[in-house]
């Protein structure tokens, strides 16, 4: 059921007097509400079941605006007419003098009671939310620090600054001098931290980056230097082992191949060398979904180490080459991927070509389950398919890339592309009464276009019988 009365939402009414409430009490009742405000946001509310009065006038200008409101605006309306939801600022205003009481953990409750209602009447209550983060900020970098009974910074430990890093940045606060001001308290303190908070501090630090590039003609950027990400990564996988979960494993991983050619060749070989033994310890613990990840990253990583590998060919004489242990996971992937979604597979079958990665045992499974949902793919992704599945014929046809065989398996490995490509031209005649040009210049390019006009010559004779 996602559907909830209208009358039940406008009937809630404020439990709690603010004249007479303590810190705890007050934190407690203003996450209680911005938990009530979210899941009410996540339901339908339903319309009265009597119409009002019918205004042709008014419908009339009510008609050309109608396109631009917003989905939730009922949901708004009567949020807008609710007692409860119009005192959850009142409650912030009071929470910001209490600001001291509620130290470190008492703030992180605070911003993400905040990150609940940030879909709550955006539009008008947006100077509202961003003058309450300015008064945290203001609070931790300078009220804090002259306050000797509640002073923010000796209470607070690396983990609480890690989450406040990530609370901030969920609320798309990007103040330069509190963000530089934590990520330099990681930094300073990392000898401190555990694996998972790095690893939670690292992910964040990526969507800051996200998040921020399309703001650095507004607003000054916080960058980690090459020496801070190899201490990050170091602090990760002390002692040899990773001690962090599956989905931390492969958050990781990703961005090691996002930032990992900033550090010196031999960090990242023993960092590759060491996430690679682990994974094959515990490969079987992965879902389909982190197997996927793992082939897209390490991709990457190949692309990077192989790059400066000439310079330093001692150094990565050790390493194992990359088909090797992507055989082990497109294998893992093929055996355990029991939900078949046809855009990531095409995804990863196109990364895999444009990183020469041709091996067809591990990608036949891939083309074969392509083939076979079609369908559901639009037009640009099915030329995308042909193009890729004649890519792959042609480098064994011509033996590009030094890929040697057995003349016998070349041969195979020829037919069953081609009939791929057979089997992709007769879905598009049973589909098409006339072939869109898209699909005949690709046909045209790769040799196929005779075989759309072989099926369409048998019905012009039968009409002309």
């Amino acid at each position: 059921m996602r559907k909830i009365s209208r009358l039940l939402v406008r009937k809630l009414n404020p439990s709690v007097n603010l004249n007479r409430i303590n810190s705890a009490h007050l934190l407690k009742h203003l996450e209680n509400v911005c938990e009530h405000i979210f899941e009410v946001g996540r339901y339908n509310i339903q319309k009265p079941l009597r119409p009002g009065y019918y205004n042709r006038l008014l419908h009339g200008k009510e008609k050309g605006t109608g396109r631009k409101r917003k989905v939730n605006y009922i949901v708004n309306n009567v949020e807008r007419n609710n007692k409860l939801f119009q005192q959850v600022y009142q409650y912030f205003d009071k929470a910001k003098v209490l600001l001291p009481e509620f130290g470190p953990t008492g703030i992180l409750r605070l911003l993400y009671a905040l990150l609940k209602i940030r879909n709550f009447d955006f539009e008008k209550n947006k100077r509202k939310k961003a003058t309450i983060l300015k008064y945290i900020e203001y609070y931790i970098l300078r009220s804090s620090i002259h306050d000797e009974i509640y002073n923010f910074w000796k209470h607070i430990t690396l983990n609480d600054i890690v989450l406040l890093f990530k609370m901030f940045i969920k609320n798309n606060y990007f103040s330069y001098e509190l963000i530089n001001k934590l990520i330099n308290e990681v930094i300073n303190n990392v000898k401190y931290s555990v694996p998972s908070d790095l690893v939670i501090f690292l992910c964040t630090y990526h969507v800051y980056k996200s998040k921020i590039k399309f703001k650095r003609y507004k607003i000054r950027e916080v960058c980690l230097s090459e020496n801070s990400l190899k201490m990050f990564y170091k602090n990760v996988i002390r002692n040899n082992s990773f001690d962090i979960t599956n989905k931390e494993m492969c958050n990781f991983i990703t961005l090691f191949s996002l930032y990992g050619k900033n550090i010196p060749l031999n960090e990242r070989v023993e960092i590759y060398k060491k996430s690679v033994a682990h994974i094959k310890k515990t490969k079987f613990t992965y879902s389909p979904d982190h197997v996927k990840n793992f082939i897209i990253s390490f991709f990457r990583i190949h692309n990077f180490i192989q790059k400066t590998s000439y310079h330093n060919s001692s150094t990565c004489s050790n390493v194992n080459t990359p088909n090797e242990f992507l055989k082990i996971l497109f294998e893992l992937y093929n055996k355990r991927n029991i939900d078949v979604k046809v855009e990531e597979e095409l995804y990863i079958l196109d990364k895999s070509l444009k990183n020469c990665y041709y091996d067809y045992d591990s990608l036949d499974n891939i083309i074969f389950n392509i083939k076979n949902n079609i369908s559901h793919l639009n037009n640009k992704n099915k030329i995308k398919f042909i193009n890729l599945v004649a890519k792959l014929r042609n480098v064994y046809n011509t033996g590009e890339q030094g890929i040697t065989l057995i003349t016998s398996k070349t041969k195979f490995i020829d037919v069953m592309l081609r009939q791929i490509l057979s089997d992709c031209v007769s879905f598009i005649n049973m589909k098409y009464k006339l072939v869109p040009w898209s699909f005949r210049h690709v046909l045209l390019r790769h040799q196929l276009y005779s075989q759309i006009h072989m099926r369409a010559l048998p019905n012009k004779c039968e009409l002309g019988v």
